[in-house]
């Protein structure tokens, strides 16, 4: 049988006010890691936070639902009202593998920082890779694979994830060029 809550590492694991944490979820840090939970979230059952040697940071009113899959161990900074659907994994950091005469789980870890702005939605079974950053107000699309920055207020799905629309720009008004803010 599992325990209702693991927990590794509680000296630097803190949870804010009104936060809920249902059975089954899995806290974990280590040497100088730490997870930083925000005040009214809601870690659903079976959900992974594992920070090893680095942060996570969750702002207040987010949540994390059944299922997903958080690592920090590049840093991971996520803003407030995030919502994060079922089976989603967002990831901070890579797997070394140019030396092809060592075994990748030999090669270590590259450290990739993930940012994602306040009020943003992934979509359930979306996959986030380390080294991201996502904008605030933004929308990613059930199942999508998000391998390159995405700016604020946009809507992207597919596989990789791509901007489909901006949720700040009425219908039929072009989009302008250059870069849009993060």
């Amino acid at each position: 049988m599992f325990p209702p809550l693991l927990l590794a590492g509680t000296r630097r694991i803190r949870l804010g006010d009104d936060t809920r944490v249902e059975s089954f979820v899995s806290l974990s840090v280590a040497r100088e890691g730490s997870i930083d939970i925000g005040s009214n979230c809601e870690l659903r059952s079976f959900a992974c936070l594992e920070a090893d040697t680095g942060r996570i940071v969750l702002g207040d009113g987010c949540s994390v639902n059944p299922f997903c899959s958080l690592n920090g161990y590049g840093g991971l900074q996520i803003g407030s009202d995030v919502r994060i659907a079922s089976h989603s994994v967002i990831l901070s950091s890579t797997h070394r593998f140019d030396d092809i005469d060592t075994p990748i789980r030999s090669q270590g870890m590259e450290a990739k920082p993930t940012v994602i702005g306040d009020d943003v939605w992934i979509g359930a079974h979306s996959i986030v890779v380390g080294g991201v950053r996502i904008g605030s107000h933004s929308i990613i699309g059930a199942g999508a694979v998000v391998l390159g920055d995405i700016p604020a207020f946009a809507v992207a799905a597919g596989v990789p994830a791509r901007v489909i629309r901006l949720r700040n720009v009425t219908a039929g008004e072009p989009v302008s060029g250059g870069s849009l803010p993060l």
